[in-house]
């Protein structure tokens, strides 16, 4: 059930206290932003993609792209120092002024809801230049979605879309010099976060919340775009979230809780991990960060888990699209255990990488040998690599936009 906007303040009387402080470099705390024309979706018609990592000496209205002094070709998928970030908040059941801040640096109180139980959520989004010299961000509408939904589950209130959209906008727009230049394989990375900044120590919401929108410029998350595919464990002895917890909300503390298996897996060599459902520890749910998917070329099928412990992917929505487009038939249902022996291919799919194409799963017995292993396609399959092209194609506006997925900054 969502919390009223007029009811929030009302469900505790305790005075907060929240400021962002400067890095000593820094002559000033903040600068507002600008308003601007709520950014417009995109259709863009098909161009031919180039290779060159040159950056358009056509200035659009916002700013030359990839204009930083950055090493363009050598970035990965790492934080990055920027020139700003977005910050606004909520206080007396609304939504104050956004502002761009340059220091990185946050001021907190130490009854912060956030730190003690969690109260805080995320999102992850990508903005790409284009061969105009535009820059055009990808669905963050269904981030606003999403975000709202998490939000709902830990009891913080609603961002409108509206103002989401115009947050990230701005963001990207003021640090517009740090998008990747077409053609550097890069992106603009958004981390929208929202959290509990006013102090309770009783477990009760909060009564004052921030929203803050930070941005790294990133590479490809494998050079040169996809990679050959990965080995995964299955993880049997840890589970991901509970059937009836908040799996299927981009909550802070789902990611804490992998933490451990995921470094032990990748000293054992596995560089990914597949979590089953919590109850029976029969059935597919997903990766550690992305979203499972099964593909069956012979009868053109692509599988994805349902479960109310998934979080939804943008990206895997997008792709389930893009398969429709290309007559598949998509199954979102259960997936039993032994089913994973009747796919072509599998994918990790998520913003970071779009798809990390799955050589084989593991099985680990008491001794930590392998007791058994699915195997799937030796190099990148052919649906991956179509699936991957056109969504790739898409964000870098090489191809039309038919879905209207990509939102010009404006």
């Amino acid at each position: 059930m969502r919390i009223s906007s007029a009811l929030l303040p009302l469900l505790a009387t305790t005075q907060t206290c929240l400021g962002f402080i400067l890095s000593p470099s820094s002559s000033h705390s903040s600068h507002s932003s600008q308003r601007c024309p709520i950014p417009t979706r995109t259709n863009i018609q098909s161009r031919s993609s180039s290779s060159s990592l040159s950056v358009s000496a056509a200035s659009t209205e916002v700013g030359a792209p990839g204009t930083a002094d950055l090493p363009w070709s050598e970035l990965g998928f790492e934080f990055r120092p920027t020139k700003s970030h977005l910050k606004m908040v909520y206080k007396d059941g609304e939504w104050g002024e956004a502002e761009l801040v340059e220091s990185p640096y946050l001021s907190i109180h130490i009854g912060a809801t956030a730190l003690h139980y969690g109260q805080s959520c995320f999102e992850g989004l990508k903005a790409f230049a284009h061969e105009d010299g535009s820059v055009n961000m990808f669905r963050p509408d269904e981030n606003a979605k999403r975000i709202n939904n998490s939000a709902d589950r830990v009891m913080m209130p609603e961002i409108p879309v509206d103002t989401f959209i115009k947050a990230c906008n701005d963001v990207v727009k003021d640090n517009i010099a740090y998008v990747p230049p077409y053609g550097s394989g890069g992106a603009l990375y958004l981390r929208p976060l929202l959290f509990g900044s006013g102090p309770k120590i009783g477990l009760q919401p909060a009564e004052e919340y921030t929203f803050i929108v930070l941005v790294i410029p990133v590479g490809d998350y494998y050079k040169g775009g996809l990679a050959k595919p990965v080995d995964g464990l299955i993880v049997e002895d840890y589970d991901r979230a509970a059937p009836l917890g908040v799996g299927a909300a981009k909550v802070a503390g789902n990611y804490a809780a992998d933490l451990i298996p995921n470094m032990e897996a990748k000293k054992k060599g596995y560089p990914i991990c597949l979590y089953l459902d919590a109850a029976t520890h029969t059935m597919v749910e997903e990766f550690s960060t992305s979203n499972f998917i099964g593909i069956d070329n012979e009868q053109k099928r692509y599988v994805t888990p349902k479960s109310p412990s998934v979080l939804p992917s943008i990206t895997n929505k997008s792709l389930q699209t893009l398969a429709k487009d290309e007559g598949m038939t998509v199954e979102q249902r259960d997936i039993m255990l032994e089913e994973l022996g009747h796919f072509d291919e599998a994918i990790a799919c998520g913003t970071a990488v779009v798809v990390t194409p799955v050589g084989s799963l593991a099985r680990l017995g008491e001794d930590g040998e392998e007791t058994s292993k699915f195997q799937f396609s030796e190099d990148v399959g052919v649906t991956t690599r179509t699936l991957y092209d056109q969504v790739r194609s898409i964000q870098n506006g090489e191809v039309e936009d038919k879905h209207n997925w990509n939102f010009k900054v404006e």
